[in-house]
């Protein structure tokens, strides 16, 4: 079964905000660099918003990452949410 949207936006908000740790960048830095405001970054990472392409390509320029590099983390954090358990006790391991 496909990931839900609520899924995927989770793996886009943990994306945004490991890369933003990584570049030690804080919310409001990644704002101004990209030209959104903070709230809307905030929300993005808290999942509470679907971003749009125009907003995903400000972000990435504002974490100072190709777009790809969000994507590819994107996935990443998909595929961890998404994965069957590794223990079989029903809980998911951290990647």
């Amino acid at each position: 079964m496909p990931p839900t949207i609520d899924v995927e936006l989770r793996a886009l908000a943990a994306a945004i905000r490991e890369i933003r740790a990584r570049q030690q960048l804080s919310q409001e830095q990644v704002a101004g660099k990209g030209g959104v405001g903070r709230k809307y970054v905030g929300q993005i990472e808290r999942g509470e918003i679907t971003p749009s392409f125009a907003a995903l390509v400000a972000i990435a320029g504002g974490l100072g990452v190709p777009l790809s590099e969000l994507i590819r983390v994107y996935e990443d954090r998909l595929r961890a949410l998404t994965a069957p358990p590794e223990n079989g006790s029903g809980t998911r391991t951290a990647r």
